[in-house]
C-alpha cells in the first residue's frame, strides 16, 4: 500500500476483573498510513471544528508477530494478539508506556487518538487493510 511509512502504538483495553479496571495492552505497528483533516460543522452555538484521523493498516504491516483477532476473541485470550475496537487508544509513533491510563497518553503525546470506528477492508483485492477513524 502506498505511503505506509508511519509507526503507531495501539493500546487495546482489556477488562481486568481482579483489579476492576481496564488494562491496556501495547502493540507497535510499523508500515501504516496516518492522515488527519480538520472537519467542521455549524450548529446553533456557532462553528465547531475538530481533527478527524484516518489510519490505514495494511494486513502486511509489521505487528511484531502479533496476529489480528476480533474483539471478542481478544477478550478471551490476548496473548500474541491485537484487535481494533472503538474506545481503544492509538499514539502516532512508538510509545514506550506499558499499561498506561488513557489520560497519561493524552497528556504526553500530541497525536493520541481514541478509535471511533473501524472498516474491515481485508478482502479488498488490491490493497487489503483495516481503516481506523478516530478523534
Amino acid at each position: 500500500m502506498r505511503w505506509c511509512d508511519e509507526s503507531i502504538t495501539l493500546y487495546n483495553a482489556r477488562y481486568n476483573a481482579a483489579d476492576d479496571r481496564d488494562d491496556y495492552i501495547r502493540t507497535v505497528i510499523n508500515g501504516v498510513h496516518w492522515f488527519c483533516e480538520v472537519v467542521s460543522a455549524v450548529d446553533a452555538s456557532g462553528l465547531k471544528a475538530a481533527n478527524k484521523y484516518r489510519i490505514r493498516i495494511p494486513i502486511e504491516a509489521d505487528t511484531g508477530g502479533k496476529k489480528y483477532v476480533d474483539p471478542i476473541s481478544f477478550m478471551e485470550d490476548a496473548t500474541g494478539k491485537f484487535t481494533l475496537k472503538a474506545g481503544d487508544i492509538i499514539v502516532r509513533g512508538v510509545a514506550a508506556e506499558t499499561n498506561p491510563r488513557p489520560k497519561e497518553l493524552q497528556e504526553k503525546y500530541a497525536d493520541c487518538i481514541t478509535i471511533l470506528g473501524i472498516t474491515d477492508s481485508t478482502r479488498a483485492p488490491n490493497a487489503p487493510h483495516w481503516k481506523v477513524v478516530g478523534a
